[in-house]
């Protein structure tokens, strides 16, 4: 269960950033695999279990830390015994790591799509600056929706600390790569993911995209994962699944209709991909409907 979400508006009033605390019954769950956009940093702030992913488990307890890109499908399996379980979820698009003018260092983003062979997910417990990370995600949630002056510039102060501390302090990424001259074309990108945003309803092609761009398909293609962690096709259907869920909970409309509003050919193609995203059926969120 999801609650106390609050959220960052970084461009034209869309929530590129969210930050919400998270509760799973103790037991054993099956393993779900989901996909979205975002980038996820959590703080256990109580509980302990096993996060899993679709190659590796990892052990959790209170205070760990942990980090997933974009292409990284994850899942609590397990929570162990009835201590009170709390997650603190910071969901955020890559880009925010390298369009807005506050956080733009490209190489932040290197965390997640440039890896050295020490990563780990589960943020080093003995690295002595994770203690301090966790202080300034307590920090960062305080400061998000709250009403003190200038407290978006301060939640972004945070947020740029958190990552300048997890790209130089713990030789998570890769030195020796070619980073810095893909790193020419984000404003490119940029410009793409503003025309998927724009237009999720209509149909968007692959070469309408590069010409957004101004590259050619092979080259886009190439840099859009880079800087995003999944394929273009692949942010279309996820952003496309996420519309849908948001007018699951809102509207009455049936399914059908809102299968066509957000870009589905077919009301088949519509369950099917809904359940490859999110791992559950439309029905899932409107339980209530048609």
């Amino acid at each position: 269960m999801r609650f106390a979400e609050k959220s960052l508006y970084y461009e034209e009033n869309k929530p590129l950033v969210k930050i919400f605390h998270s509760t799973v019954p103790s037991g054993k769950r099956d393993y779900r695999e989901h996909h979205h956009t975002e980038c996820e940093l959590s703080l256990f702030k109580s509980g302990a279990g096993v996060y899993s992913l679709s190659d590796k488990r990892y052990e959790f307890k209170k205070g760990d830390v942990f980090l997933f890109g974009s292409d990284e499908p994850h899942c609590i399996t397990d929570i162990y015994g009835d201590e009170k379980f709390d997650l603190i979820n910071i969901h955020f698009e890559p880009r925010v790591l390298w369009s807005d003018k506050m956080l733009a260092d490209k190489n932040f983003i290197r965390i997640f799509f440039d890896r050295g062979k020490n990563f780990e997910n589960r943020i080093d417990r003995k690295n002595p600056y994770t203690s301090v990370i966790k202080d300034l995600i307590f920090k960062f949630e305080n400061e998000v929706g709250s009403k003190k002056f200038n407290s978006d510039m301060m939640a972004k102060m945070y947020l740029v600390e958190i990552f300048t501390h997890l790209t130089r302090e713990y030789g998570y990424i890769n030195e020796k790569s070619d980073f810095q001259n893909s790193a020419q074309s984000l404003s490119c990108i940029n410009r793409a993911l503003k025309f998927i945003d724009d237009n999720l309803s209509d149909e968007i092609t692959l070469d309408r995209l590069a010409k957004e761009a101004a590259m050619n398909k092979t080259y886009f293609s190439t840099v859009f994962k880079k800087f995003n962690g999944i394929s273009p096709w692949e942010y279309i259907v996820i952003k496309r699944v996420e519309m849908a869920i948001g007018l699951l909970k809102s509207t009455e409309l049936k399914k059908l209709e809102i299968a066509e509003q957000c870009g589905f050919n077919s009301a088949s193609n519509f369950y099917k991909t809904f359940k490859k995203v999110t791992g559950k059926p439309p029905e899932y969120y409107c339980k209530k409907r048609d």
